[in-house]
């Protein structure tokens, strides 16, 4: 399984935080402006990985951030106002306002965490921004991806983001055109860091309805901000005219975002709530950490299970970079994935490990796949532990296209990468 995770370091944002939000609907979670402010540039600070150096400090950092998202935060639209019959404005619509259940890290920090996974757009070189996915390019180098520079993805292949790991943006530059250049560069070329928090599922907290899957996920933010699609919400001067800054500050002074274009009626935007101590289901809010969904093996430029070093996609596929709460609720994409996050949660303070008497019922408890399924599902990951390297080899280059989306190959794949020494 995947390393331990520790925290060493606490940021005041998560000072004197006993428990977790249960982010159901409360009027009383308003904030003042004052206390927004604040928390909201302390998240900022969070997401700019730029001093960050070591992989304890990395997996702290992480671990902070995702607690945040799903415990302190919430994903808001603004909509356009209406138009009356006589073309004049409207009522303005109600803001939505969603919980977000599931998210993945994908982070390039050259020199000491060089995911190959992670896009690599130019967009996600400055942090704190929304970036929408552009359409993938093959790269030949393995250890790599490519996107395009012009094309958003579309159809069933849509995502969004919100940027972490590159320095912040200057104070005022939030435009979709902006460049790594905004962020005060000088001389020295400094080591590329860049990244995005892909969201996948988030639940409307109003009428308690699951969005699940990143497509899914970005057509709701479409539809709710009255665009058509990906462009047009984000350069559209009657929609986001261009600015992409996930942060809406009451006062903008000293904050690393701005008040958007005098045109913009809708964004998009991360609002700090009031967390809960009096909550009854504590175990809704346990946050799980899993492997990403949709990962494989299949380049052709990736080495075998016996060559070493290890190809740094056969390192980064186990890392438990998704992360999530209310198991129960994720049914429609990745249960294997979740299969493995609430297994490690299982046998984590258990001597027992994967011997741990009834682990598969408990497994089913809390994820709501039948018991059966998941007595199958932790069979083919100890028969792909059992296995190791050969079995891994087999699904290595072109030949292991798919393993991603047949759960007893995957799962196989992923007992035998817990095998090896990573």
């Amino acid at each position: 399984m995947a390393e331990k995770r520790k925290s060493d370091k606490v940021y005041p944002i998560f000072a004197k935080r006993t428990k977790p939000n249960t982010q159901d609907e409360d009027p009383n979670n308003i904030i003042d402006s004052a206390t927004s402010d604040k928390l909201l540039l302390q998240f900022q600070q969070l997401l700019d990985f730029s001093s960050v150096e070591r992989e304890d400090e990395i997996s702290a950092r992480l671990d902070r951030i995702a607690r945040a998202l799903l415990h302190e935060f919430r994903l808001v639209v603004k909509p356009p106002s209406r138009t009356t019959k006589a073309g004049n404005p409207g009522p303005q619509l109600e803001d939505l306002e969603f919980q977000i259940l599931e998210a993945e890290f994908y982070l390039r920090l050259e020199g000491c965490h060089e995911d190959p996974f992670t896009h690599g757009s130019e967009e996600q070189k400055v942090s704190g921004h929304w970036y929408f996915h552009r359409a993938a390019k093959f790269s030949k180098d393995s250890h790599r991806s490519l996107t395009s520079t012009t094309e958003y993805r579309d159809g069933s292949r849509k995502g969004m983001d919100l940027t972490f790991g590159g320095p912040l943006p200057a104070v005022g530059s939030n435009s979709s055109s902006s460049s790594s250049n905004d962020t005060g560069s000088t001389s020295v070329q400094a080591p590329l860091r860049l990244g995005g928090i892909l969201l996948r599922t988030i639940r409307e907290v109003k009428s308690k309805k699951i969005i699940s899957g990143p497509s899914l996920l970005v057509d709701r933010i479409l539809a709710a901000s009255g665009a058509p699609g990906i462009r047009e919400l984000v350069h559209d001067q009657d929609k986001w005219a261009g600015n992409i800054s996930a942060f809406k500050f009451f006062s903008t002074a000293g904050s690393n975002s701005d008040s958007g274009s005098s045109t913009q009626t809708t964004s998009l935007y991360l609002k700090p709530i009031k967390t809960r101590n009096d909550s009854d289901e504590a175990s809704n809010d346990t946050i799980y950490f899993s492997p990403r969904i949709g990962l494989e093996l299949s380049h052709p430029g990736i080495t075998s299970a016996t060559t070493l070093p290890l190809h740094p996609r056969i390192r980064f596929l186990p890392k438990r970079y998704r992360f999530f709460s209310r198991p129960h609720l994720l049914t429609v994409n990745g249960r294997p994935q979740t299969f493995l996050g609430v297994l490690q949660s299982c046998i984590a303070s258990d001597p027992n490990g994967l011997q741990k008497p009834g682990l598969s019922r408990d497994i089913a408890r809390l994820t709501g796949i039948k018991e059966s399924t998941a007595a199958k599902y932790l069979a083919d990951y100890m028969s792909g532990r059992d296995a190791g390297a050969e079995l891994l080899n087999s699904v290595i280059g072109p030949q292991g296209k798919g393993a991603s989306s047949s759960p007893a190959t995957y799962l196989k794949m992923m007992g035998a990468i817990s095998a090896l020494d990573l």
